[in-house]
């Protein structure tokens, strides 16, 4: 009977993965069978929107604010006290039941990675379709596998490494070493990276220089904290001067302009964004990041203790919302928080009367933009050469220059002859500060890879440990599937 249980809650979160937050009239694109499916050109186009629409199809992945749940341990946002689910996440105190963990790992993660398995396995399959077409489609799959897993092992540690050729017997695949995850993603975006373009007609589209984006990260996130593989900060600075290199990105001269949904499909800083896909109800995270007064859902914070250590300038203007639409402050709001303002123009504010905001479908978020290549070249580049290069310099002060508008009386560039130690501190800093309330939880994961989690709020939550630089497993997932063992200190 167990058996039967884990085989018959496996096909459900293939049949829910795309379909959980959608109406039923709607294409299942998650129902697809290998044997009849993968032919066509078009075949392989539903099995990829499919693959997308677990990121940007339902309130429950990049276009909310779900997938940012996982990150509030950061101390740059946080989830709003309303709920104790969210709550859990501030304090560090996250149960094993917690349902946000299980919509992330199954309904997102591995949700989007069995259709990416599906695109890869039945490569093989294709009939009539170019060479630039499959290796398009195969980049893709494997850029987006690559992605979630750099989540799932970053949230999580050991985690299933299910891929297309196990995927038929996800429940007993059990867990993998962190190290042996980290050569599967790397293995994974090396193959994107020779298969994507440099660029394609459409918006949108992953690209090399994404793959490469994605690898210069991996690469430093392996050098941190688990595995502290030194050498690995050398290969994160190589590959991000590939990424400089191409000479295809550049900073946005002004800030606020990132997040305005006028400029979405021209930035050059932009390398991997996410736009809403086909059959999208909407685009969430204008509304959940608004305070009530502004007709929105105040699922989530910035947080006051960050903000007052944030340096003025253009870019704490269009991080943080104080003053709202009936001319209130955040200090005198219900929450006493300031609210991020990056997403505020993904649409108009509505609330729950307008039918749950299923008209908006403009807005987008940034995974990767090269201002997050620069600091990643920055700080390896330090770590690998024993001390702050002119390079190096001059990639986190580009960074900071745009900051202050481009005036170096707000904003002043960093000083040659930094020791390493400070220089590196300056460029942990100035992530937080460049990244602050993002949806991608780049701070989160500073915060892991640095081992700062528990020198930052040794005082403010002293029960805190090393511990809770992983989060439980769903216990959901630990009982219906073998070998997968839940993490120290988590029920």
């Amino acid at each position: 009977m167990k058996k039967h249980i884990k085989t018959l809650f496996i096909l459900l979160i293939v049949i829910l993965t795309n379909n959980s937050c959608v109406e039923l009239e709607e294409e299942p694109f998650g129902l697809i069978a290998p044997e009849n499916f993968f032919k066509t050109e078009a075949d392989f186009e539903k099995a990829e929107i499919g693959m997308f629409y677990s990121l940007t199809g339902c309130r429950s992945s990049f276009d909310s604010f779900y997938f940012n749940v996982l990150g509030y341990g950061s101390d740059d946002h946080e989830g709003t006290p309303k709920s104790a689910r969210l709550s859990e996440f501030n304090q560090l105190k996250v149960r094993s039941d917690n349902v946000y963990l299980r919509i992330i790992w199954g309904s997102v993660c591995y949700g989007a990675i069995a259709n990416a398995n599906g695109i890869i396995g039945n490569i093989g399959n294709a009939e009539g379709i170019s060479e630039d077409k499959m290796n398009e489609f195969e980049g893709h799959a494997r850029f987006v596998r690559a992605f979630l897993y750099f989540y799932l092992t970053r949230y999580f540690g050991e985690v299933p490494i299910i891929d297309e050729h196990n995927s038929s017997k996800a429940d007993q695949v059990g867990q993998s070493p962190v190290e042996l995850v980290y050569d599967f993603i790397i293995e994974d975006l090396k193959i994107a990276e020779n298969k994507l373009a440099l660029s394609y007609p459409e918006a949108g589209k992953i690209t090399r220089g994404a793959a490469k984006t994605l690898l210069a990260k991996v690469y430093l996130t392996r050098a941190c904290w688990p595995l502290k593989d030194a050498s690995y900060y050398a290969l994160a600075r190589d590959k991000a001067k590939e990424v400089m290199d191409l000479g295809i990105y550049e900073l946005e001269p002004v800030f606020a302009n990132l997040w305005l949904t006028e400029f979405k499909l021209t930035l050059k800083e932009s390398i991997f964004s996410l736009y809403p896909h086909a059959g999208n109800r909407g685009w969430w995270l204008h509304i959940t990041s608004r305070p009530g007064v502004e007709g929105g859902w105040s699922d989530f914070t910035s947080e006051a203790d960050f903000m007052y250590g944030f340096p003025e300038g253009p870019r704490k203007e269009a991080t943080f919302h104080t003053t709202f639409v009936d001319s209130s402050s955040w200090e005198d709001g219900p929450l006493q928080q300031p609210y991020c303002a990056k997403y505020r123009d993904g649409g108009p504010a509505c609330g729950p009367d307008e039918g749950g905001c299923s008209f908006v479908g403009v807005g987008f978020t940034i995974p990767l933009r090269y201002a997050d290549v620069l600091l990643v070249y920055a700080e390896a580049a330090n770590m690998a050469e024993g001390g702050p290069s002119a390079q190096a310099l001059e990639a986190i002060n580009q960074v900071r220059r745009r900051a202050g508008g481009f005036d170096q009386l707000v904003y002043p560039d960093l000083p040659s002859g930094m020791s390493q130690a400070d220089f590196d501190e300056a460029v942990i800093t100035e992530r937080g500060w460049e990244l602050s309330g993002e949806v991608i939880c780049n701070r989160w994961f500073d915060m892991i890879r640095k081992e700062l989690v528990v020198e930052i709020y040794k005082e403010k939550y002293p029960y805190v440990t090393i511990q809770n630089q992983w989060l439980p497993k769903p216990v959901t997932e630990v009982q219906l599937i073998d070998g997968l063992e839940q993490n120290e200190g988590y029920d």
